[in-house]
């Protein structure tokens, strides 16, 4: 183990403070390049010892959350106290983590930044990707998270709007990195030549669109750590997932619970109380049309059909024609040809899949039919034919006369 501690680069100090030796011993056990051997004391083992080969392994995995690790060593059994991992792991992250350098601070309200993160999943054996939309404000360091089916402009701007719906106002500049669905190529002179549609968006809501200097992390290192918190603090939690749509309400609920209530590691306070002076500019409540919108007419059953899955809506819109959103984050929404809101719906994956809400067909089920509503087909009882009756008289006269004897 010490060897192994010397190779991922911790000073012999370091060491000797995690073995509770002298630098000296733990030089002296390098130099002869063999495991010490322990002599039976009578110092009580650490409640932590079973499990620092586990610790280590995930801090080389890149978890370096002692709340994470902490939670799971405590489900193999640990019950010992936080303080114990943290004074264990403390040696151990600085020799991992690289120092942080200095940044230029951001005053309330002035300017967030966004990126993308790309994280992997497995579906039915085979290795997946899903992406991640974070902003992080400059100030007070609240974040959001979204995660995607894709990055292109028009799941981008969607994000956006969400983001802004979240932190209720928008900053006056958004930085970005060279993203190409936000710049588009920069001239010989190196400025930014801006995509069209993307800037058409930021004017609309009212912001500056600010390019990330190539290679340099100090203009842009908020939002990274930001993704790199998702990855090391959020992700770890996620053992599995049933869909995109759940996936966000989890993100959402660890957003509100645990990252912008923690003790932010460099400010050292809450985001969410850095957030009440953020003062926020308010953003442009029509949205900016870009999402995936497709129009589709309202079946006689009352669904509508977007890639071969069926989605209700409530039955007075049927025969009328509708627009389908696919917001790219697991959930479908429809409009009537008023851009009403008439639908919301988790998106399905499955092939001529069946998406229903109860509640759209209760007129129906009452029998409350609006015109054009589909009735319930009528039972018709089959049709028995009658026998025609004749008195047994007229038996008797035939066997009299020999006409039954001849049948």
């Amino acid at each position: 183990m010490i060897r192994d501690m010397k190779n991922q680069g911790l000073y012999i100090k370091d060491i000797a403070q995690i073995m509770g030796k002298s630098s000296k011993t733990i030089s002296t056990w390098l130099k002869q390049n063999k495991a010490p051997e322990y002599k039976r004391t009578k110092k009580k083992e650490s409640k932590l010892e079973l499990y620092k080969s586990y610790i280590m392994q995930r801090m080389n995995e890149g978890c370096f959350n002692a709340v994470v690790i902490y939670e799971e060593i405590q489900s193999q059994g640990y019950t010992g106290k936080m303080t114990i991992l943290r004074d264990f792991m403390k040696p151990l992250r600085k020799n991992r983590i690289a120092k942080a350098s200095s940044r230029f601070e951001t005053a309330p309200g002035k300017q967030a930044q966004v990126d993308w993160g790309e994280f992997k999943f497995e579906y039915e054996g085979k290795e997946k990707k899903i992406h991640a939309f974070v902003m992080v404000l400059g100030y007070s360091r609240k974040i959001y998270v979204e995660f995607t089916e894709d990055e292109k402009i028009s799941t981008l701007i969607g994000c956006h709007e969400r983001a802004f719906e979240y932190f209720k106002g928008v900053c006056e500049t958004i930085l970005y990195d060279n993203m190409k669905t936000v710049v588009s190529h920069s001239n010989k002179d190196g400025e930014a030549k801006w995509n069209k549609t993307f800037l058409a968006f930021a004017n609309h809501h009212g912001f500056t669109p600010v390019r990330c200097r190539p290679y340099s992390p100090r203009t842009k290192g908020k939002v990274e750590n930001g993704v790199k918190y998702v990855r090391n603090n959020f992700w770890p939690r996620v053992r599995e997932f049933s869909g995109i749509s759940n996936l966000n309400e989890r993100a959402l609920s660890w957003a509100d619970l645990t990252a912008n209530k923690r003790i932010h590691g460099t400010l050292h306070e809450v985001p969410d109380k850095r957030f009440e002076l953020e003062n926020l500019k308010p953003f442009n409540k029509i949205s900016f049309e870009s999402s995936y919108v497709e129009e589709r007419k309202v079946s006689n059953d009352s669904f509508v059909s977007y890639k071969t899955v069926r989605y209700s809506v409530p039955h007075k819109y049927i025969g009328s024609y509708v627009s389908a959103k696919d917001l790219k984050n697991g959930r479908i929404e429809i409009y009537s040809s008023d851009n009403k809101l008439i639908a919301r719906h988790e998106k399905s994956f499955d092939k001529y899949g069946l998406v229903e809400n109860k509640k759209h067909f209760e007129g129906i089920m009452l029998g409350n039919h609006k015109k054009g509503a589909p009735t319930a087909p009528k039972l018709i009882p089959k049709q028995i034919p009658k026998v025609h009756e004749r008195p047994l008289s007229i038996y008797d006269e035939l066997l009299d006369e020999g006409v039954m004897g001849k049948c």
